[in-house]
């Protein structure tokens, strides 16, 4: 009798072992792999699904069908309208003044010109002590590699693998490919990268280690960062490639064939990502992301530098919005932005809630299971309400944007604070103490300045910008001693 208890608690005991093991691997699969894809410089009407155009010059058939498997966002926003604070704005969270990158290097602060402000100091690297969206996933059991661009700290000092990255490849502290000897066509002169094959494309190195990266961690938890460098600057593109779009007809400013072959082999290789994940049996523990860091270069195309300033025109369209990167107009700030996860998206569903970069954080931190760090403050909101139901409202009051200073490039923008609050998008300029507001709803490209006609609106707006500026201790431009004297 006394051996039939043991036998029967013997038996009790492995079946509770293996109800608590089932249990941790279904509380494992719970929490989504991520894949996140982030273009550099691509606008919304670069990809053939997000142009209200309907152009067909560029060649965007991968997005196109992760659009269609998965959750278009029609008003993604990124945190800036260049690379590093978006970036910046992403990793930790936080709006800028609560990290303190606003621009790329130095905005021309010391650097005066006629009729021009000084510009708020910039930092050049995301502080240590800001717990990165890498760090907390670690915390649940993710693997983290961040593959491509960096741009918000110089390794090893304030590299990805001092952000919580367990793996680097090809991130650094440079912006683009013209820092390095052969651009796009040298990856091996990239600092970080050591094993690319002779005469292998930039773009499609990434996404072979990339894929390696998914491979090797298809039994476990990945957070994977693919923050690919393209269609950034400089223009490098195989001939062959190049030639097949010069032989194109151009689609009313979507006309350069080298910028044009960029984005097909941006495509291409996003195209492998997910068919290396649809290989490997993971897509429905695997949530995929695509997005860009600003709006597309329109209007503008590389010249040349001279001493400080960079000379640009003409890359490529981003109408019907309004201008392009480097500006704060909605052709600056809106990016295309897909969700793909099978069994939990809604295939070819659509959403119009406004979203921007910092709710990212907050919603890998509701997928994996984890509480906001402690005494440390997230800016944005979770968008997994939206994965579920597209029409979701997410009670945000307001989206801000700060920046106090001008561009290095000198070109498109000044000092400026923007709100966006419901409908309304009010724009406040520094240097010219001018305001502009547009109803985004009745006019979604910014052609009708309401400023004049509608002071209360005005009013209503600014108090909300000015509160939040004053909560956030936000820097701001000042003018030249001699300016001061004349005001």
């Amino acid at each position: 009798m006394f051996f039939l208890r043991i036998f029967y608690a013997l038996i009790l005991l492995l079946l509770s072992y293996g109800m608590t093991r089932d249990y941790a691997d279904t509380e494992q699969q719970q929490k989504p792999n991520i894949i996140f894809i982030l273009a550099d410089d691509l606008g919304v009407s670069d990809v053939n699904s997000f142009d209200e155009l309907g152009r067909t010059y560029y060649e965007t058939p991968n997005i196109d069908k992760l659009a269609r498997e998965g959750m278009k966002f029609m008003q993604a926003y990124t945190n800036a309208a260049n690379c590093a604070p978006t970036r910046a704005a992403m990793l930790s969270g936080q709006y800028y003044p609560n990290q303190p990158i606003y621009h790329v290097g130095r905005p021309g602060a010391g650097r005066v010109e006629s009729g021009e402000m000084i510009s708020a100091e910039n930092a050049d690297e995301l502080p240590l002590e800001k717990i990165t969206d890498a760090e907390i996933l670690k915390r649940a059991g993710y693997k983290t590699a961040l593959i491509g661009k960096w741009h918000i700290g110089v390794p090893p000092e304030y590299g990805p693998q001092q952000q919580g990255y367990d793996v680097n490849i090809g991130g650094t502290g440079e912006g683009n490919p013209t820092a390095w000897e052969g651009g796009y066509f040298q990856p091996n002169n990239n600092s970080e990268i050591s094993d690319a094959n002779e005469g292998e494309y930039l773009t499609d190195y990434l996404t072979r280690k990339a894929v390696e990266f998914i491979s090797e961690n298809r039994n476990g938890l990945f957070y994977l960062n693919m923050a690919y460098y393209t269609p950034h600057l400089p223009l490098h593109a195989p001939d062959s490639l190049v030639q097949k779009y010069e032989q194109k007809q151009p689609d009313r400013g979507h006309d350069n064939p080298t910028y044009a072959a960029m984005i097909e082999l941006l495509d291409t290789n996003v195209g492998k990502i997910v068919n290396a994940v649809d290989g490997l049996g993971i897509a429905e523990n695997t949530l995929i992301i695509f997005y860009s860091d600003n709006g597309g270069l329109g209007g503008y195309e590389f010249l040349g530098i001279e001493g400080e300033n960079v000379y640009i025109q003409g890359v490529t369209d981003n109408s019907p919005l309004k201008s392009g990167k480097t500006t704060y107009y909605e052709g600056g700030i809106r990016s295309p932005f897909i969700a793909r996860w099978p069994g939990r998206i809604e295939p070819g569903s659509t959403s119009k809630e406004p979203v921007i970069g910092i709710d990212f954080y907050p919603t890998y931190l509701e997928l994996a299971g984890l509480s906001e760090p402690e005494n440390y403050e997230l800016d944005g909101v979770s968008i997994v309400p939206l994965f579920n139901n597209p029409d979701a409202d997410l009670t945000r009051e307001a989206m801000f944007w700060h920046f106090p200073g001008y561009p290095n490039s000198r070109w498109r923008t000044g000092p400026v604070s923007v709100v966006r609050s419901g409908p309304w998008k009010l724009m406040k300029f520094y240097a010219t103490d001018q305001i502009e507001l547009y109803n985004l709803s009745d006019d979604p490209y910014e052609e009708n300045n309401l400023a004049e006609q509608m002071p209360d609106q005005i009013k209503m707006m600014k108090r909300k910008l000015e509160i939040w500026l004053a909560e956030t201790d936000a820097p701001f431009p000042s003018w030249p001693q001699e300016k001061n004297n004349q005001r």
